[in-house]
C-alpha cells in the first residue's frame, strides 16, 4: 500500500489522536511525513497505524513494523506498548482524526457523492470535468473503492496545501455509516445520485436506505449546496426540511434544474437555467445519462463554464466492468457489466441490451446482499427479462435458478460457468450482442474473458 505523505510533528499527532505516549520528550518534535496502515509494506513509513479488522489485528504486527524501521506506531492494545508507540482507543478513530485535522487545516472545497447506484460513474464524470478546470495538483479525488471508513480517511491523508478541491465518494452498507463519513469529509457540496435496493439485506426497507443516504445532508456541518435526483421516487423525502441549503436538481423531467433531451444514441441536449448545449456521450444506458446530468449539476453549482463541462463529458470513456462495450476480432459485441449487480442495475443493464441491434443474449449471475428478499428479487428479475426484448438468457448461480424457472428456461441454467460458456458458444452468431452481469462474488468477468478471445 502506498504511504500517505503528510507533515505533522509527533506532538501534534498525539494531540489529534488523544493518545498517550511514554517515550522521551525529545521525540515530540520529530516530523511525521508518511503514514501506513499495512504492516507488509517493504519500505517503512514514519508512522504505522494498527487497525483491527474482521480477520486480523494490526496491533500484533507493531513490533515487526518498528523493527523494519517505522519511527512510531499508533496502537490500541497496551500489550504492545513501547517507547515508540502511541496508545489510543481505536486505530480507526485515530486515522479518522488525523484525516479530519488535515481537512480542517487545508480547507479544500469538498464535493461528497453517495447513492445506491452510479456513485463511481458520477464521480468519474465530475473529475473529468474538473480536471479541465483545475490543475492536477489542485484536485484530489477518491480512487478505486476507497469510499468507506478506512478508504475515505486514507484519501484525505493525500491532501496537500495545493489542493483547492476534493471529490469524495461515500459508500455504506449499514445505517450510520454515511453520518460518520460526513463528519470526517465535512462536504460543502453533497450529491445523492439515487435511492435503490443496494445492501438491502442490512435494512428493513428501501425507506430505511433513503434515511441512511440522507445522513449526508443531515450530518454535514459545512454544507452549502445539495444536488438531488428530481426523478427519484424519494426526491420529496430527500428535499424535505433542508434549511439554509441551496438546492440543485437533475433528471429527465423539465422540473429539474439540469435536465436534457435525448437526440440520438450518442447525443443529448443538456438544459441549464442559463444555457443549453449539445454533448456527445460515450457511456451506454439511460442511467448513465442521469449520472452525466448529476455531474453537470455539480459543475453548475461551482459556476464551471459550459465549454469545460462539455469537454469533460465528451472525454469520458466507458469504465472497466461497467457497461464496457468490447468488440472481439470477429465482430462479436460483448458488454462487460460484471463489476457488481443489484435489482436496479440489473434492470438498467437489461434496458441497454434491449436497445441493441442483433441477437441479444443476456448472461447473468446471482445478485448478492438482498437478505430475506433474495428469492423475491430474483423472481422479479425473471418477470423483467420476460417483458424485455431479449432473445436468450443464460444463468449461473444458486439464486438465478429462480429467475430461470420464472422464464420457463430451466435448461439454460447451469451449475458452472464452464457449462454456461459451452452452451453460449453454440448459441452465438456473428451479429450477437452479449451482456454479462452479476454481483462481485460471482466473478462473471471469467465468462467475458472466455468469449472475447
Amino acid at each position: 500500500m502506498e504511504h500517505k505523505k503528510i507533515s505533522i510533528t509527533l506532538k501534534k499527532i498525539i494531540e489529534i489522536t488523544k493518545g498517550s505516549f511514554a517515550g522521551p520528550l525529545e521525540s515530540l518534535d520529530i516530523e511525521i511525513s508518511s503514514i501506513s496502515i499495512d504492516s507488509r509494506d517493504r519500505d517503512p513509513s514514519d508512522l504505522y497505524i494498527a487497525l483491527i479488522g474482521k480477520n486480523h489485528d494490526g496491533n500484533k504486527f507493531t513490533k515487526e513494523v518498528l523493527k523494519k524501521g517505522a519511527k512510531f506506531a499508533i496502537i490500541s492494545d497496551n500489550l504492545f506498548q513501547t517507547e515508540k508507540t502511541i496508545l489510543v482507543e481505536t486505530g480507526k478513530e485515530a486515522l479518522a482524526n488525523i484525516a479530519l485535522y488535515l481537512r480542517d487545516q487545508i480547507k479544500p472545497k469538498i464535493i461528497a457523492i453517495t447513492g445506491s447506484n452510479g456513485k463511481t460513474s458520477t464521480k468519474e464524470v465530475i473529475v473529468s470535468i474538473m480536471s479541465n478546470y483545475l490543475s492536477r495538483d489542485q484536485l484530489l479525488f477518491t480512487e478505486g473503492n476507497y469510499n468507506n471508513d478506512i478508504g475515505l480517511p486514507l484519501t484525505l491523508l493525500n491532501l496537500k496545501h495545493t489542493h483547492s478541491h476534493a471529490v469524495l465518494e461515500l459508500g455504506m452498507s449499514h445505517a450510520g455509516e454515511i453520518a460518520g463519513l460526513a463528519k470526517i469529509a465535512k462536504p460543502n457540496i453533497a450529491l445523492i445520485t439515487n435511492i435503490g435496493e443496494a445492501h438491502i439485506q442490512n435494512f428493513n426497507s428501501i425507506d430505511d436506505i433513503a434515511e441512511a443516504k440522507k445522513e449526508l445532508l443531515n450530518h454535514s456541518d459545512e454544507l452549502q449546496t445539495c444536488i438531488l435526483p428530481r426523478d427519484d421516487e424519494y426526491y420529496e423525502f430527500l428535499a424535505k426540511d433542508l434549511k439554509n441549503l441551496k438546492k440543485i436538481t437533475f433528471g429527465f423531467t423539465k422540473e429539474a434544474t439540469i435536465n436534457c433531451k435525448v437526440i440520438d444514441e450518442q447525443t443529448i441536449t443538456i438544459f441549464t437555467p442559463f444555457e443549453n448545449f449539445d454533448v456527445k456521450i460515450n457511456l451506454l444506458g439511460k442511467h448513465n445519462i442521469k449520472n452525466i446530468l448529476a455531474a453537470c449539476a455539480c459543475s453548475y453549482a461551482q459556476d464551471i463554464p459550459i465549454k469545460i463541462i462539455k469537454k469533460g463529458i465528451e472525454s469520458i470513456k466507458p469504465f472497466p466492468g461497467r457497461l464496457e462495450k468490447i468488440t472481439n476480432p470477429n465482430g462479436l459485441i460483448v458488454i462487460n457489466d460484471t463489476y457488481n449487480a443489484n435489482p436496479t442495475s440489473m434492470r438498467e443493464a437489461i434496458d441497454v441490451l434491449a436497445t441493441m441491434k442483433g441477437l441479444k443474449i443476456l448472461v447473468i449471475g446471482d445478485m448478492g446482499e438482498l437478505g430475506s428478499d433474495t428469492s423475491k428479487y430474483h423472481k422479479e428479475l425473471g418477470d423483467y427479462i420476460k417483458m424485455s426484448n431479449i432473445d436468450f438468457t443464460l444463468a449461473v448461480g444458486r439464486h438465478t435458478k429462480i429467475t430461470m424457472q420464472q422464464l420457463g428456461n430451466d435448461e439454460l441454467w447451469f451449475e458452472t460457468k464452464e457449462d454456461l460458456v459451452s452452451m453460449l458458444l453454440k448459441i452465438i452468431k456473428p451479429e450477437s450482442v452479449i451482456l454479462v452481469k452479476g454481483s462481485r462474488f460471482m466473478e462473471m468477468e471469467e465468462v467475458v474473458n472466455k468469449i472475447i478471445l
